[in-house]
């Protein structure tokens, strides 16, 4: 059972699934010349983040999280001062012009946790706007 992974200069790597998690997770980022301090995580051909950021210390096999030979693209994860603020950077160069969806995807990843925030924002602003004028109404 195995996956490949890419990162780099149009690098593609095939890493085993059977061992754990967390060493999976560990040779990840010294193949990717990560620190061992960074969070990192993989993104399927969907768009899917595989969320390896929380299950960096499981003992689970890497097989329970992994679909086998699938493709993945290896990401750094950088967290925001706002918490729960996450923001995804490819680690695989100049995908832009290799792959230029992952482009689209990789904005919508990182501006996924901020959306509801101004979701929020536009309904108390249209709830606010709509009792001004009930108010008007109201007065004439």
């Amino acid at each position: 059972m195995f996956v490949t992974i890419l990162f780099g200069d149009n690098q593609m790597e095939m890493f085993n699934l059977n061992c754990k998690l967390i060493n999976f997770i560990h040779y990840l980022k010294e193949r990717c010349g990560l620190d061992f301090k960074d969070f990192v995580d993989l993104m399927d051909s969907r768009g899917q983040v595989m969320n390896l950021e929380a299950k960096q210390h499981s003992t689970a096999p890497a097989s329970s999280v992994l679909a086998e030979r699938q493709y993945y693209v290896a990401l750094r994860v950088h967290r925001d001062d706002e918490p729960g603020s996450r923001k995804y950077v490819s680690l695989l160069n100049n995908y832009s012009q290799s792959h230029p969806e992952l482009t689209e995807l990789l904005k919508k990843l990182s501006n996924h946790d901020k959306e509801p925030e101004k979701r929020i924002r536009r309904q108390t602003q249209r709830s606010k706007n709509i009792s001004l004028s009930n108010k008007k109404k109201l007065t004439k």
